[in-house]
Order: structure tokens, then sequence, then C-alpha cells
């Protein structure tokens, strides 16, 4: 099929672009002919995948995002293309959408961490502002119109399909879950004397037990509750390790030293070796507030980390409690209690992080994930 993708920016560090990237090089592989309409291409194959570089500003993000969605408005033409695929509602000639979350179910839980936010008004404005452009963009695209084929939605998450049901009326259009996934030749578990290594390098004891906290939007997810749940938790020997960065680090730090918890929440910031620090971690620890699936949970699950994570999207998909992971509340207080028993017992996080890194390799690869999306294409352009 003649395949065009549309995404402002393609690289592998951001959940949904790297998704992109993923599935379009192995779609071409398979003898599809594979074109990206993006921004910027970034750690992609361009010898598979052909580049449509989209002109535009990249600040503030509403620009960015309204200059690309008029421009390739215009550009793509479906009688070129058997398939057009959006990332969320990038293009409206799309039959083809992902969608990784709907744009007012999101605004509803950012609203309830504006005010604890160290954030400026132009950034508070703008990002309002880009709440409005995109949801209005999303209506255009997904709720049904009288003598228009809908396209074909693939929601990363049971969660995300019934957040797109409840705020848009998508009538008689297909749907069809398509996950997130690892890429499980650079997300494993590791030898324990690289484990030992990469620890002993970061300044982590061998009796250390490390729980990984890995992401941006830290308000969002929720990282003042993993760190309160360490203070609630009093075991010298349990440390955070947080991977990621946020505009708002200085009040995490803050909070961490009020708390008298500076030597046992170390923030990593952004990481080129996150598969390597998750490997070597103990267990995964995300006390979100919301996902749309986070691929940092997969990636963790991958590495063979047991996972303590709230029941939102994605997880709800992935997590049996018990046997891979357990679910937590929203607060430190039941965090630290679910936490006390796999921080005593070494085996069952083990027996945890084997069936979770088990799982991934069954049903969440990229190659199963590009399966599930061939499979909607031809739904498509049936």
């Amino acid at each position: 099929m003649r395949v065009a993708f549309a995404m402002i920016n393609c690289n592998r560090r951001d959940g949904s672009a790297r998704a992109v990237n993923e599935v379009a090089e192995r779609l071409a592989r398979r003898g599809h002919q594979v074109s990206l309409f993006a921004r910027e291409a970034e750690d992609l194959d361009l010898g598979l995948v052909r580049w449509h570089r989209i002109p535009g500003p990249h600040w503030p993000e509403v620009a960015d995002f309204w200059t690309y969605h008029q421009i390739v408005n215009r550009r793509l033409r479906n009688g070129e293309f058997d398939i057009i695929h959006s990332i969320g509602c990038n293009t409206l000639r799309a039959n083809v959408v992902t969608i990784q979350n709907i744009q007012p179910a999101k605004e509803k839980i950012l609203s309830r961490f504006q005010k604890a936010e160290a954030v400026s008004w132009p950034r508070r404005f703008t990002r309002w502002l880009y709440l409005r452009v995109t949801s209005r963009a999303e209506r255009r695209l997904y709720q049904k119109r009288p003598g228009v084929r809908p396209p074909v939605f693939l929601p990363v998450s049971r969660g995300v399909e019934a957040e797109l049901r409840s705020h848009y009326d998508i009538g008689e259009a297909v749907v069809r879950i398509v996950p997130n996934a690892a890429d499980t030749g650079v997300f494993h578990p590791l030898p324990e004397h690289m484990r030992r290594a990469w620890r002993l390098a970061n300044g982590l004891g061998e009796e250390d037990i490390l729980a990984i906290f890995s992401g941006g939007e830290w308000a969002r997810k929720g990282l003042d509750l993993a760190i309160q749940a360490l203070e609630h938790l009093p075991v010298p020997a349990l440390k955070l390790f947080v991977a990621g960065d946020d505009p708002d680090r200085n009040r995490f730090q803050a909070m961490t030293e009020r708390a008298g918890l500076a030597g046992r929440v170390i923030f990593g910031g952004f990481r080129s070796d996150i598969a390597e620090a998750m490997a070597s971690s103990d267990l995964f620890l995300f006390p979100s507030h919301y996902e749309a699936f986070s691929l940092a949970t997969i990636e963790a699950a991958a590495c063979g980390l047991p996972l303590v994570v709230s029941r939102i999207n994605g997880a709800e998909d992935f997590v049996r409690p018990g046997w891979n992971g357990v679910f937590i509340g929203q607060n430190p207080e039941d965090i630290a209690g679910v936490l006390r028993p796999l921080v005593e017992s070494a085996e069952t996080r083990r027996v945890l992080g084997s069936h979770a890194a088990e799982l991934v390799r069954q049903d969440y690869t990229w190659d199963r994930v590009t399966d599930l999306t061939e499979a909607a294409y031809r739904e498509a352009a049936s």
C-alpha cells in the first residue's frame, strides 16, 4: 500500500513519535511505500521512509500544531495514498487515526494541578489555547458527519476508546485497539554484573532497593505522591530514581529536601541510558493521574520490573494484580503500604518482574503492533 503518516515531529524520545518511527520502518520493510509528513524526522531510516518536510514554528506549541495542521491538510491528497495515517488530529485527510489521548479528557486532569505549578502566565495561556485548538480539530475529525465515511480509529487502550466514545459521537466507525509496545532488543533484563556496574556508576550500593520513575509532566504523573510515599516508608535502603525532567523541577527538589529525603531521591535527568537504568532498578513506581498507555510502563516491564502503578488507561489493560504488578491508590499511605511487601521480598519482585517481561514478549512488541496496524489498513481500504 501507499501509506502516509502525519506526525508533527518524529523521533525515538517522545512516546507517540517513537511509535511512528517503529511502525513506519517495519511497514516499509514489508514492502509498503511509506511517506512521512513531519517537521523533523530523527532516528528514522530515510532510506526506507520518504520524508516530506513541513516548515513552520516549533514554539509556542499551539502555533506549531496550527501551522502544521493547515499545511498538511493542503499537501495531503487521498488519491495519492491508499492510507493517510494521522497521529491524533494532525490532519483532517486521515482515514486511519491513532489516538494517544483525548484532549478534553486530558484537560480535565491538567486543570487539577495548574494552581500548584510554578508556570508563567504566558505559558498557561498558550497551553489553554493549544487545548482549545486541538479539541476543535479533534471534533472536526472524530465526530460523525453525514455523508462522510469515518476513519478507522486506533486507540491505544480500552480507556482511551471509552474517552473517545464519551466525548464524541463517532457513529458506526470501526475501532480497533492497537497498544503501545517496547523494543525488546533494547529493553530487556540485564545480567547481574551489568546491573551492579550501572548502580555503582550512579552512586548506588548493592543493598539499595531502587524504584524508578520515568517521564516529564511530574505533577500529572504523580511524582509528588511517589516522594511522599518514601516519607511514609522509612527504609533507608529504598531509593527513588527520577528519570526525566520538568520545568517545575525546583518545586519537587524542595519537596524532597523538606521531607528529609535528599539522600533517597535521585533526580537523574533525561537519560540516554534509560534502558540500562530501568534494567538496573528493582521496581517501577508510577502513580500517574492520567495516561493513554504509558510507554515507560511497557518498557519497564520489558526490563523485568514489577509494576507499581495507578489504575489508569493502559495499565488496566496490562497489569494483572499479583502476577506482574500491583495497583496503587493515589495517596502516599496507600502507596507505602503496597510497596512494603515488595521492598521486603526480593523473590516477589523477581517473580512479578519475570511475568511482566514475559507478557511484553508475547503481546507488546512493535512487530505485533505493525501486524495490527496492517490489519486496520486493510479494513480502511476495503
